[in-house]
């Protein structure tokens, strides 16, 4: 009888109810678990005693018993508190979720107001763009077209003191025009009005069209633009749209380029171990300024001019800040990419793929 019973003191200390209460993680599971064992002790000692055939007193008994009571009892009532406790918890949290529910929706409706007035505030600046820029070309194109009729000499030879005057007119006439142009493109393009008339183009030619255009104000800035034009295929496009996006890259890498330097147009089929598929490839090279890495991301945005104010020049074609974005848009229309790599005072390099096929 003694070793079964001290076998069964090790077997029950292996399995004790505070082992069991230790592991348990919650608080009110801990406390139920407590008290389950308290009711298993007093079990375990009545059943001791009357295995011993020990009778223990009344005394002892209540005692006993007196004492699990006040335990359990102790034990109920931390119980509860913990139960209020948690429900406290939980209804806070419910509370702050509501909170934050009904603050999230507030913003989620504010900001759709405010969604709603930028697009109106992007379209009412689109059409004002366009009412203007169609009010300023009808007298522009007047204006630019007797000028040159006037430098030409088709009214006469001009006196020699108005030769410069006249000539100083025309050429700011036309920078005034190509504003002008820009700013329709943008609202034609923001309007998505612009559409293509496809034919078979020979980029290498409509590339060296745009280079024998410009070149006179690279000239003008003791610049020089060297041609790498390779014979490729022709692709399927707008050939003015082409011309306008060749036009646009060279004469920003004109703008920000200074005196002396050198731009690199070059036309090639693009390698198709970097990009796969059937693309022509036009890169736009200078060893200007170069575009600081913080605003490269803004570089195709409109209106946008990412360099400081002292590479401002009054030489050089004049921008809006559109000219990037209408690059990117025409390019986009026929389906094709633009990026660009920069480094700060060493170069910059757009390049454009184009697919063979529409």
């Amino acid at each position: 009888m003694p070793e079964r019973e001290g076998g069964g003191r090790g077997r029950r200390r292996r399995s004790s109810p505070e082992q069991a209460v230790a592991g348990a993680s919650d608080p009110v599971a801990r406390l139920e678990l407590e008290l389950r064992a308290a009711r298993r002790t007093i079990e375990v000692l009545i059943a001791r005693s009357e295995r011993r055939a020990a009778v223990p007193s009344q005394a002892e008994l209540f005692e006993v018993a007196a004492r699990m009571e006040q335990q359990i009892e102790e034990r109920t009532r931390e119980l509860a508190d913990k139960r209020a406790e948690l429900e406290a918890i939980t209804a806070n949290i419910d509370h702050g979720i509501l909170q934050r529910t009904r603050a999230l929706a507030e913003s989620e409706a504010q900001l759709l107001r405010k969604n709603a007035e930028l697009e109106r505030q992007s379209q009412m600046k689109a059409e004002f763009i366009s009412i203007v820029a169609h009010e300023l070309r009808t007298p522009l194109v007047s204006i630019v077209g007797y000028l040159d009729l006037l430098v030409e000499g088709r009214f006469g030879e001009l006196a020699e003191p108005m030769e410069r005057p006249v000539a100083s007119i025309r050429r700011n006439a036309h920078r005034l025009k190509r504003l002008v142009d820009e700013m329709l493109h943008f609202s034609r393009l923001e309007a998505g009005r612009v559409r293509l008339t496809r034919e078979q183009v020979a980029l290498g030619a409509v590339a060296q069209d745009a280079i024998t255009e410009l070149t006179p104000l690279a000239q003008a800035k003791r610049q020089e633009i060297i041609p790498s034009i390779v014979p490729i295929a022709d692709i399927s496009g707008d050939v003015d749209k082409i011309h306008q996006i060749i036009v646009n890259l060279v004469s920003n890498a004109i703008r920000y380029t200074p005196e002396g330097g050198e731009i690199r147009v070059s036309v090639d089929d693009a390698p198709a171990a970097t990009y796969p598929g059937d693309w022509a490839r036009l890169r736009v090279r200078d060893n200007g300024i170069g575009i600081p890495l913080a605003n490269r991301h803004r570089i195709f945005e409109p209106f946008t001019d990412v360099q400081p104010a002292k590479h401002h020049t009054s030489s050089g074609p004049d921008s809006a800040g559109l000219g990037l974005f209408i690059a990117r848009g025409l390019v986009e229309l026929h389906g094709g990419l633009i990026t660009v790599e920069s480094e700060e005072d060493r170069f910059t390099e757009f390049t454009v793929l184009l697919p063979r096929a529409a």
